[in-house]
């Protein structure tokens, strides 16, 4: 007898013909027992059986989009295990000691504007790109103990979210709070400024974070890369120097991490990327790049032109998505580019994986960029 896998085309079809013959079942009221109470129970128990149904095919269906679990051993294992760091090219620090120059500009006023939160370390805003022309939501997560009014400067994460997904969405999946807080209380790094923007502007479009060619394009690289940090810029107290800046995220939001810092190292001296991949996948309703993916190309970007950055990479070996991107690009890193891998057995493509080796990858980032060291 062939087991049938989780991610085999033909489990949706047997879940979906399942939960139709339990409906037709309850359409017809068979079997029909004479005893009342047995006949209301064997209801009952059809009703329960039938919305189960349902719920498994939602759930077949969203794990074979997302890929969140890819065996059955994967979905009723403990947790993932991790197989260790694979260095490969380049200086481990060259984030934070090649000077760039300044992609970033200060406030022009004596004071910063005020908080629409005052005392609270989440704050949220409605921001314009002047760049990029597109608005959408900001959430900052400030440190504990943070005073505009002082001179004090901070280190940024630009914290990117998956798709779906809203800003939040890697402030409660990843405990950014309570994660970075701890190391900041061990001294393990130095607090950061977490600015997490909306990463689709539209929200419900998938963009790829890419600037579509044209004028009228959506121009969301702009908006993510200079738009935010400017505007992050003229409104805390951030220090400007690209060994202070580095930006991270989850599946897309890791794609778009890593090519944000790779496209703009004057901005960015590190990212994190976290089961992300390393070329645009767009979606059947949005794909702006109709000549192929060009600069998008991290893996030949890195092989051909690789800037003077720290990327800490992150995937499991049965993620079909990222996992092989992960292999191909780190065999075309060149120097001045570093990058360093974390490898997990097991894990699907799915954020429960990543709170534990959080403090693993804030420690690699307080080595990789002199900004984060306490």
């Amino acid at each position: 007898m062939v087991e049938m896998g989780l991610t085999d085309s033909a489990l949706p079809v047997v879940v979906a013909v399942l939960a139709v013959a339990v409906f037709v079942l309850v359409a017809v009221g068979w079997p029909h027992p004479r005893r009342r109470g047995l006949r209301i129970t064997v209801r009952a128990l059809q009703a329960l059986l039938l919305n189960a149904l349902v719920l498994v095919l939602a759930g077949v269906l969203m794990n074979d989009q997302y890929l969140f679990y890819v065996s059955w051993a994967d979905l009723l294992s403990s947790g993932p295990e991790q197989a260790g760091h694979a260095v490969t090219a380049g200086d481990a620090a060259a984030g934070g000691r090649v000077h760039l120059g300044n992609g970033l500009r200060g406030p022009t006023a004596a004071t910063l504007p005020a908080l629409p939160s005052p005392g609270q370390r989440e704050q949220s805003y409605t921001v314009t790109g002047a760049g990029s022309g597109l608005t959408g939501q900001v959430i900052v997560l400030l440190p504990k103990g943070y005073d505009p009014t002082q001179a004090k400067t901070y280190p940024v994460i630009e914290s990117l979210s998956g798709y779906p997904g809203t800003p939040r969405s890697n402030f409660h999946g990843f405990a950014l709070d309570t994660t970075f807080q701890d190391l900041v209380d061990r001294h393990t790094i130095r607090a950061p400024i977490i600015v997490m923007p909306q990463i689709n502007t539209p929200n419900s479009l998938d963009t790829e974070c890419v600037n579509a060619p044209g004028k009228t394009g959506l121009q969301t690289e702009t908006w993510l890369a200079k738009d935010v940090p400017d505007w992050a810029a003229k409104h805390f107290r951030v220090a400007l120097q690209r060994s202070s800046w580095a930006a991270m995220g989850f599946s897309y939001g890791g794609w778009c991490a890593a090519m944000l810092a790779m496209h703009h190292p004057n901005t960015f001296g590190a990212a994190m990327s976290l089961m992300g991949y390393f070329r645009p996948e767009f979606g059947p309703a949005y794909d702006p790049l109709t000549r192929g993916v060009g600069n998008y190309d991290l893996a030949h970007l890195a092989r051909t032109t690789p800037p003077p950055v720290s990327l800490w990479l992150m995937a499991s070996k049965d993620d079909p998505t990222a996992y092989p991107q992960l292999v191909s690009f780190l065999k075309s890193v060149r120097s001045p580019m570093a990058v360093t891998s974390v490898v997990l057995r097991t894990g699907g493509h799915r954020v429960d994986t990543i709170p534990p080796v959080l403090p693993g990858m804030l420690s690699w980032l307080r080595s990789a960029l002199p900004g984060f060291t306490p």
